[in-house]
């Protein structure tokens, strides 16, 4: 009989083998207004880009989830030395278009152990929305492992009460499963600035900053209107710190992003 453990980990590479080819869409578009994806995307390379910028010469990078390698791309470009764990078979087809094959392993956050003390940067985007608390934990812990002292761990997350409705979306699916009118679909593990944290912190994470990203109604108006949209997101895009990276806006953010120092 398989654990729900074992089902939600199962179901997220599932659903990343199905929608490989929409992520590389996504990816091979540059224009961030038009697209939901793209819009919270840009927001978190520009802190993801911060990272990268104060990293040591050559420093080893490891890309947890890397997916097609966009990212693991533009780190080789920059001269870094960088690997990526993806257990999407589809999703390493695809990266082999953009990166050496052999840099892009079958693996998970989970089992980390050929990376101990060894990476000066670690980054996780989108991936612990996939797995439940106690594989967030570990993961995060297998992360804290791989890093060397000092080491930068970034990681974005799924905001639980973003203005978005997607957990009453969520709410609503499970419901609709628990009546056996529809099969599940996947885990979302949904967090909150201060439970974020405490996560961290008891993986023995330091200096742990939470951001937040993304104006989370601009998802809603790109359902319903979405030449609307694209005009809102051009001028939301400027306030974005004052919409969703204040004390009082963070918690209703599209994103959480995370960074966090061994």
């Amino acid at each position: 009989m398989t654990s729900k453990i074992d089902w939600s980990r199962r179901r997220a590479v599932a659903v990343h083998d199905e929608t490989a080819r929409i992520f590389s869409a996504e990816y091979a578009d540059t224009n961030p207004f038009d697209s939901p994806f793209r819009y919270g995307r840009h927001l978190i390379d520009q802190v993801w880009a911060k990272n990268v910028a104060e990293l040591p010469r050559g420093a080893q990078c490891l890309d947890i989830g890397s997916g097609i390698g966009a990212y693991m791309a533009r780190l080789l470009a920059a001269g870094f030395d960088v690997k990526g764990i993806e257990p999407s078979e589809e999703m390493r087809r695809l990266a082999a278009d953009h990166v050496p094959a052999e840099l892009v392993s079958d693996g998970s956050v989970l089992d980390l152990s050929a990376f101990k003390d060894s990476q000066d940067f670690v980054y996780a985007i989108e991936v612990f929305r996939y797995l439940d608390g106690a594989d967030n934990q570990a993961g995060h812990r297998q992360i804290y492992d791989a890093l060397k002292p000092g080491g930068v761990y970034f990681g974005t997350y799924v905001n639980r009460w973003a203005l978005d409705g997607y957990r009453q979306v969520v709410g609503l699916r499970r419901l609709k499963t628990a009546l056996g009118l529809t099969p599940p679909r996947y885990h979302v593990e949904f967090e909150t600035p201060s439970s974020l944290r405490a996560k961290l912190t008891a993986a023995g994470f330091r200096d742990i900053e939470i951001r937040g990203a993304m104006f989370a109604p601009l998802r809603l108006a790109h359902k319903a209107a979405p030449r609307l949209a694209t005009a809102l997101g051009q001028r939301t895009m400027a306030r974005e710190g004052w919409l969703s990276d204040r004390p009082l806006t963070r918690p209703f953010a599209g994103h959480l992003i995370a960074n966090a120092r061994r």
